[in-house]
């Protein structure tokens, strides 16, 4: 199977590793013209309070919406207009940028790991390259892993990317 969409997500958790998972994505990407897709979680209310995920807010981090202002910033922007106003999406599509790969981004409302795998379906993704930390079982099994759950449950490959240290 030919690889022509790569699917890199990407969040806070992944700035110290960002250049290793476009190396990856690079890797993979560019020798066969693929076309990467930048993907980034927005939780989904669950309550009264949510914390912001993008500078779109207006404000610093971390910032909590109220159950308001989160539905009128979802109703104003889309989940790929809040994803592209990410710090870390910026780094990744800065590197793409100046690789020349195409690119395009993609929000995600959800709880990030089905989130991805809904979004890696959605776009027909041939790979997804994810990055991670070494964790013990049970921080794995009592805070679970976006890593995880897309190496168990994509319907991919899956390529990941732990940290040097």
């Amino acid at each position: 199977m030919p690889v022509e969409t790569v699917l890199l997500p990407v969040s806070d958790s992944d700035e110290d590793r960002i250049h290793h998972l476009v190396d990856a994505v690079l890797e993979t990407a560019a020798p066969v013209d693929a076309t990467v897709v930048v993907g980034h979680a927005i939780p989904k209310n669950t309550g009264d309070i949510t914390p912001a995920v993008t500078p779109i807010t207006g404000g610093g981090y971390p910032q909590l919406l109220s159950k308001s202002e989160y539905d009128d910033l979802l109703e104003e922007h889309s989940p790929d207009e809040i994803a592209a106003e990410h710090d870390t999406v910026q780094s990744v599509i800065d590197r793409l940028e100046a690789a020349d790969v195409d690119y395009d981004i993609r929000g995600a409302v959800g709880d990030p790991g089905e989130a991805f795998l809904d979004l890696a379906d959605a776009i027909d993704a041939n790979r997804i390259v994810v990055g991670g930390r070494h964790r013990s079982p049970a921080d794995k099994a009592i805070f679970g892993s976006v890593a995880q759950t897309l190496i168990l449950d994509a319907s991919c490959p899956v390529t990941f990317v732990q940290n040097d240290d």
